[in-house]
């Protein structure tokens, strides 16, 4: 990009392309929540997975980490495609941090794993600390 002379255009032009940018933890937040849902909504009927303290730690530990994940990543992809745009236009260089961003919360919320209800219908697990770090109860190795 050319400087022009005079500044109040560049530094118009400087903003307007940071604010791209600004898409990406608006993306993550989206994903985070909805991934963070879905990993409820799962265990919900898993007394230990549903305890005071679990939701204390997926809300103020896992969210948090998870978001600020997505959002380097997703911040990543798009600075690579401002330098390398694929083939197709403007409409899908705004749309693969979309599709990323769906991607990664599917991934996260996999990688919440599922609780292991007993033949009784008990269950005695809790969600993971962290996508794919494992669950913690008596099943943790299943």
């Amino acid at each position: 990009m050319e400087k022009s002379d005079h500044p109040s255009q560049d530094s118009a032009s400087d903003r307007a392309s940071c604010g791209q940018y600004l898409l990406a933890p608006a993306l993550a937040t989206v994903g985070v929540i909805v991934g963070t849902w879905f990993t409820v909504r799962a265990w919900n009927d898993c007394p230990l997975g549903n305890n005071f303290s679990n939701n204390i730690g997926l809300n103020f530990g896992t969210m948090p980490a998870v978001w600020l994940a997505m959002t380097v990543i997703l911040v990543l992809l798009m600075a690579l495609l401002r330098r390398h745009p694929l083939p197709g236009g403007r409409a899908v260089n705004w749309l693969a941090p979309v599709f990323a961003a769906v991607a990664l919360t599917a991934l996260y919320r996999a990688g919440m794993d599922w609780p292991y209800f007993q033949p009784d219908g008990r269950c005695f697990e809790g969600y993971p600390l962290f996508p794919f770090t494992g669950k913690s109860g008596p099943h943790m190795s299943r």
